[in-house]
């Protein structure tokens, strides 16, 4: 029998991406809605949200030549990034 996709099953993905992400590379060890030095100093340096939008793009031109699910997560990652600075400003 075939998996049943969720929206909960996709957030629980992006969420496991970000947060698993941002650990590995040390931008945040306090979570995913967290403080995260990544998206701070870019923000800082005024590469935000060129830099999220660039990603967003690359991966989704990426998916396009290897459909990959691994990759809509990513993008899916980087709006939520996106979402949440914009929220804040």
């Amino acid at each position: 029998m075939a998996e049943t996709r969720t929206f909960e099953k996709f957030s629980d993905l992006v969420r496991d991406s970000v947060d698993g992400q941002a650990k590995r590379k040390n931008y945040t060890q306090n979570g995913v809605d967290g403080p995260n030095q990544l998206s701070d100093v870019g923000n800082l340096l005024q590469f935000e949200p060129q830099h999220g939008i660039g990603e967003i793009v690359y991966k989704s031109a990426e998916y396009l030549k290897n459909p990959r699910e691994v990759l809509l997560i990513k993008i899916a990652g980087w709006c939520f990034i996106l979402w949440r600075r914009h929220i804040g400003e």
